[in-house]
């Protein structure tokens, strides 16, 4: 379906969407994080909420409250809140826990709406399209839900179709996200080493590839390429025909979720193992993953035959983060904290000086708590990613994306294994995928390939030292060469001296013109010059007044925050 443009200005958002930003803060209130509004220059005064207004749904802890204010707040936020479930990293463990029950139900879309859907994305009535399709959903959801259908050659299908109007409501709660996204970073000092704009942006990826169900149908093709097809493990096979950015369609599996069998049964065994195989080659060897493969997305049919479903969310892996990952695994087994270390740095972005020797400790410590098992039933997963997590808030390193998805998987497949076969063991399991890329790292090929590359690299820059050698002693002897110590704060005074003086000068102008004001009283208007001096008096009086507003509102900005033009531009455009 076509969706209005919207405008790109954050002031014009603001403008556009004011009552829907006003209902947005009053909930806010309602759950108990009025005090937040207070922090935000004006907020609460603007939209009219009551930073202290406070309902029955404030009763719990706050990360209960938190979750609980994402799902009333509509299907965007309980996207976010899925979203914010799986970065481990940002948030403690039990807002965690708690974001990740967040449910993505929604009431039914009405028949006539599912039918204009179809007809305006597929170009075609729905009834000339399928033969018969259910007028009753098998599964609802926010942005869409899905029918069972079939098609005029008597192929049983699912048709999923996605809610009227959804892409347009979430660019809108998009919008207000990242207006609120930038007005936190720009008031509360924490935030900016949190860059909740950076994770709306990133959100707002998700959240619009989710909205294109093309690229759902394009996983789809990838998975069923990439699943071993001597397993049974499959995933319903789409139809690009019947199928566009609005309407996904594919064949119908009839099975029963996972979470059906019994637990430590036969049939649950397989379909651990199945599972367990099929995520493992995923990850190590294809790079490519179910990123929220939970117990309702798999289905099992008598045959023993597994269906991953929903692959709106998936995980990828390049070849070089396969195989940090690997030697990750590798050092966390032969005990090599300095391996861990090192790859952990790698593949995570450190934003300060980080104490190796404390992190060595640190993953020792870890290890020995978490790693040092065999069976699922002694696994802690959860526990292991909390610590993994706490970490790297501890160090300050910024995990990519990629890795959130990954340890959100692992989790939920934990929990799964935990629930059907705690017993299973996953050693033998694991082993063949790890061995396999281990043995392709060191094949002779790919080394002799690694080693020419190197030394190639290395003699290109052994060809360039000369020269760079002969540039450092002539700019040395020509006194280019500048040495100078670095100490943040003596650097910082010229700029902290040049804002105190402004300030000073600005008050001393306000205090000048609210003298002149003061003389200029007016105490008739009889003469010319009586009408010259109540129009002086107006202009001084204008001008402290302006003045001394300048200098309250600078002296409020200038709490621990830098008044930069750049900033300040970057706030009101949107991206």
């Amino acid at each position: 379906m076509a969706e209005q443009t919207h405008d790109g200005s954050l002031l014009g958002v603001a403008i556009r969407d004011v009552s829907r930003l006003r209902k947005v803060v009053g909930v806010v209130a309602q759950h108990g994080f009025g005090e937040v509004l207070t922090r935000i220059p004006f907020a609460a005064q603007l939209l009219g909420a009551t930073p202290s207004r406070r309902g029955k749904e404030a009763e719990g802890t706050p990360a209960e409250r938190f979750a609980r204010l994402l799902a009333a707040l509509g299907p965007t936020y309980i996207k976010l809140g899925q979203v914010l479930s799986m970065r481990s990293d940002l948030l403690p463990a039990e807002y965690v826990q708690a974001l990740s029950k967040l449910q993505d139900k929604a009431p039914p879309i009405p028949y006539a709406d599912v039918q204009s859907v179809i007809a305006e994305g597929l170009g075609r009535p729905a009834e000339e399209i399928f033969a018969e399709i259910d007028q009753e959903p098998i599964a609802t959801a926010s942005i869409g839900q899905a029918h069972l259908a079939r098609t005029r050659d008597g192929k049983r299908v699912v048709v999923k179709v996605q809610r009227p109007g959804i892409g347009t409501t979430m660019r809108g709660d998009l919008d207000l996200l990242f207006i609120a996204a930038k007005a936190l970073e720009a008031s509360i000092d924490e935030m900016r080493l949190v860059t909740p704009s950076a994770i709306v942006a990133e959100f707002e990826k998700s959240l619009l590839r989710e909205l294109n169900f093309s690229a759902e149908l394009a996983n789809l093709v990838r998975m069923r390429a990439l699943l071993d097809p001597d397993r049974p493990v499959i995933a319903p096979a789409p139809l690009p025909e019947l199928s566009c950015r609005t309407v996904l369609t594919m064949e119908y599996f009839e099975g029963r979720p996972v979470r059906a069998l019994t637990p430590k049964s036969p049939e649950a065994k397989h379909a651990v193992e199945q599972i367990l195989h099929a995520m493992c080659k995923g990850v190590f060897v294809d790079g490519f993953f179910h990123g929220d493969p939970h117990a309702g997305n798999i289905l099992v049919n008598d045959e023993g035959t597994l269906c991953f479903l929903d692959l709106g969310l998936v995980g990828t892996l390049s070849a070089e983060q396969r195989d940090d990952l690997v030697t990750l695994v590798l050092g966390t087994i032969m005990d090599d904290a300095s391996t861990v270390a090192r790859v952990l740095l790698k593949i995570g972005t450190p934003t300060q000086r980080i104490d190796i020797g404390e992190l060595k400790s640190e993953i020792t410590r870890v290890r020995a708590q978490y790693v040092m098992v065999r069976s699922v039933k002694d696994l802690d997963t959860r526990g292991f990613i909390e610590e993994f997590a706490n970490a790297a808030g501890k160090y300050r390193v910024k995990l990519a994306t990629e890795y959130s998805v990954l340890a959100k998987s692992a989790g939920t497949i934990e929990g799964l294994v935990r629930t059907l076969d705690p017993d299973v063991d996953v050693i033998p399991i694991i082993r063949p995928y790890v061995e396999k890329i281990f043995g392709e790292r060191w094949a002779p090929d790919k080394v002799v390939q690694q080693a020419l590359g190197g030394a190639t690299g290395m003699a290109s820059l052994l060809r360039t030292v000369p020269t760079h050698v002969d540039q450092i002693l002539h700019d040395m002897e020509t006194g280019n060469v500048q040495v100078r110590p670095i100490m943040p704060k003596l650097d910082a005074l010229p700029d902290r001296l040049h804002d105190s003086a402004t300030r000073v000068a600005v008050a001393v102008f306000s205090a000048s013109m609210s003298i002149c004001a003061a003389i200029m009283v007016p105490d008739r208007a009889e003469h010319f010059f009586d009408y010259a001096k109540i129009t002086l008096f107006f202009v001084a009086f204008t001008a402290a007044v302006a003045g001394w507003f300048v200098t309250w509102w600078w002296h409020w900005l200038g709490r621990g925050i830098n008044l930069r033009v750049t900033p300040l531009l970057r706030f009101f455009r949107r991206g």
